[in-house]
């Protein structure tokens, strides 16, 4: 019986928070598409690039992540060798990154002007602040 009601707490807590995701992607869907004056036939080839995109860098983030980052955390007890290839790794992330940005770019522009891939870059910036903003106030009122 404790089992079921821990994994209903479970499946609960993760529906929460996929309804936040999909919260924060409809508010972002919304500020991105207002922020850029997308049409409706804009909107309908930007969003997938985007998302696409999005997605590539979510996934080389987390591979950074489960490569470089847990690693970092203990610097300390690594040998000069050992961080040499840390350091490595790390760079080969940085450059793949960057790749990412300039492939993300091209075809963006393929989509929408140069004009409005820097308006993103900014609305995304402010998007982010916003959101940090409100989750600041948000943790700073339950205490």
């Amino acid at each position: 019986m404790k089992r079921i009601i821990t994994i209903l707490v479970l499946l609960i807590s993760f529906s929460g928070f996929a309804q936040k995701d999909d919260k924060i992607q409809s508010l972002k869907i919304g500020f991105f598409t207002e922020k850029l004056d997308l049409s409706s036939e804009e909107a309908k080839k930007f969003w997938p690039v985007y998302n696409k995109h999005s997605n590539l860098f979510k996934d080389l983030k987390h591979k950074e992540w489960m490569s470089v980052r847990k690693r970092l955390a203990k610097v300390e007890d690594l040998s000069e060798a050992e961080a040499e290839v840390l350091l490595e790794d790390y760079m080969s992330y940085k450059s793949q990154r960057k790749k990412l940005r300039e492939n993300f770019v091209e075809e963006l522009k393929t989509v929408i002007t140069p004009k409005q891939i820097m308006t993103l870059k900014y609305a995304e910036y402010q998007f982010n602040k916003k959101l940090l903003k409100q989750y600041n106030t948000s943790s700073t009122s339950k205490d």
